[in-house]
């Protein structure tokens, strides 16, 4: 995943950056493989981003953080790139109409879904495929295999 897919308020560690021109401004900016990284705010249309790097906050556009590879923290994978298996639902990023259409299908914080393959879940209210968009949006904590 990259850095700007991580949701605001989440910890990630940095995998790889991009080799390029671009990546080597970012590693000297301190965004380098190994690094903890955290995504402070985000403007109000999502970009750009606010991070929290090296006790320094840095500001980059959407196109300069897709450079970045990162792992999120603490176990936590979003839906999409989730492999098969059962999880808990921790946080589910969006608005009301978002989260309200999400939670007709099983799928709100504290819930518990099983992957089934990418993009298609079951959860309490039965199986479901879900969108790309929307399964960015899911952050998950694998609970068994």
């Amino acid at each position: 995943m990259s850095l700007s897919e991580v949701p605001v308020g989440f910890f990630a560690t940095i995998k790889s950056v991009h080799n390029s021109p671009a990546g080597a401004r970012l590693i000297s900016l301190g965004f380098i493989p190994g690094a903890s990284v955290k995504v402070v705010r985000a403007a109000p249309l999502g970009d750009p981003r606010v991070y929290n790097i090296m006790d320094k906050l840095i500001t980059l556009r959407n196109d300069d953080a897709n450079l970045i590879e990162v792992l999120l923290q603490d176990n936590l994978i979003n839906l999409s790139n989730a492999p098969r298996g059962i999880y808990s639902v921790v946080n589910v990023i969006g608005g009301r109409f978002f989260k309200d259409k999400i939670a007709q299908i099983g799928v709100e914080n504290g819930s518990i879904v099983e992957v089934i393959r990418p993009f298609l879940i079951k959860t309490n209210k039965g199986t479901f495929q879900v969108g790309r968009g929307m399964s960015g949006r899911i952050i998950l904590r694998r609970i068994e295999e």
